[in-house]
């Protein structure tokens, strides 16, 4: 055989792949498209979650978004008010500081609580026994109980109660609402950390409708809504709507509720009674008015004195009085709803 013709070949072949590599070389640099610095930067800013609370499918996602300004700064659940500001000193723009979230269940139809409707022996998730008639509780709006948003976490915040309820731990929740978009009943919803009081029911029934299937469900009787001092609730589709920029989370609506103890949830319970000094009560009457459970007793003009027994702890004596007469203790404070 000729070798003349072998090397001919392999410097052929040779030849056309350093060619080759050369026109690759040559478009990479011509064609690359050149990193944005910002887009670093705020990668590295992140958490790294990759939660997709942001509404992206990943941190690297969401970095990129912002940097085209496709997103904007505030978005991830995660780093919070102070990320937020860190983002915006990168990208040289003001953010404004919204305030955290959490999430919270819309129910409280635990396994003695709700009638069943049926027995399940499907696939234990929510979704599944959702598919069949809308699972096996003969409340159609409430928890199925299988765990679902327990299982999409990725912060170990969400974990099943002994009631056959979930459970979120405040302190660790970080609103990313994978939760909610695992939810077949859409029944987890985003509250501002804050939030004390908030209605714990999403059935639109009314009445006995509610009553023959759960024991803590909303009657849609709208005494809370009648009741509340600072006409933070709505009733729309037999159910209180509350609005978050009046409610002041005195927990009035709470111990009106007719339904024992509440189809409300206080997470600053049990709240700690007012209290009058003496020294400072000048029998103004301002707080006998303001008390909506006639827990204050005493004439005009005279030295005020407390019910404990029926104080529910609201502190609406406190704010009335204008000598600073009513007190009350700081509230505790709640980590797992």
């Amino acid at each position: 055989m000729d070798l003349t013709v072998i090397w001919v070949a392999l410097a052929s072949l040779g030849g056309l792949g350093l060619l080759m590599v050369g026109i690759l070389v040559v478009a990479n640099l011509k064609l690359s498209v050149k990193p944005n610095p910002l887009e670093e930067k705020i990668l590295n800013a992140l958490p790294g979650a990759n939660c997709g609370g942001c509404g992206y499918p990943g941190c690297e996602a969401y970095a990129a978004a912002v940097a085209r300004g496709d997103a904007p700064p505030d978005a991830c659940p995660v780093g919070g008010s102070s990320l937020a500001e860190k983002i915006g000193e990168i990208m040289g723009v003001e953010v404004g500081g919204g305030e955290p979230k959490v999430a919270f269940l819309l129910c409280q139809g635990g396994n003695d609580i709700v009638a069943q409707s049926a027995d399940y022996h499907g696939i234990r998730t929510c979704r599944a026994a959702n598919l069949l008639g809308g699972g096996t509780k003969a409340c159609p709006y409430g928890c199925l109980g299988f765990g679902d948003c327990c299982e999409v976490c990725p912060f170990d915040a969400i974990h099943m109660g002994p009631e056959g309820l979930p459970v979120v731990d405040r302190e660790k929740c970080t609103g990313c609402g994978n939760c909610i978009r695992a939810c077949p009943k859409n029944i987890l919803k985003l509250i501002p950390v804050s939030k004390q009081v908030y209605l714990a029911c999403a059935s639109h029934e009314k009445g006995k409708g509610v009553r023959d299937v759960c024991k803590k469900g909303c009657h849609a009787c709208s005494i809370c809504v009648r009741m509340c001092p600072y006409d933070a609730l709505k009733m729309v589709d037999n159910l209180p709507v509350m609005d978050f920029a009046k409610c002041t989370d005195c927990g009035i609506c709470y111990a009106k509720c007719p339904v024992k103890p509440s189809c409300y949830v206080d997470f600053t319970l049990p709240r700690p009674k007012a209290e009058i000094e003496p020294s400072k009560c000048d029998g103004s009457h301002a707080c006998v008015e303001a008390c909506k459970f006639k827990a204050i007793e005493g004439e005009k003009g005279e030295i005020h004195k407390v019910i404990p027994e029926k104080c529910v702890g609201c502190g609406e004596c406190v704010k009335a009085c204008p000598t600073g007469a009513c007190i009350q203790p700081v509230r505790a404070k709640v980590t797992a709803a």
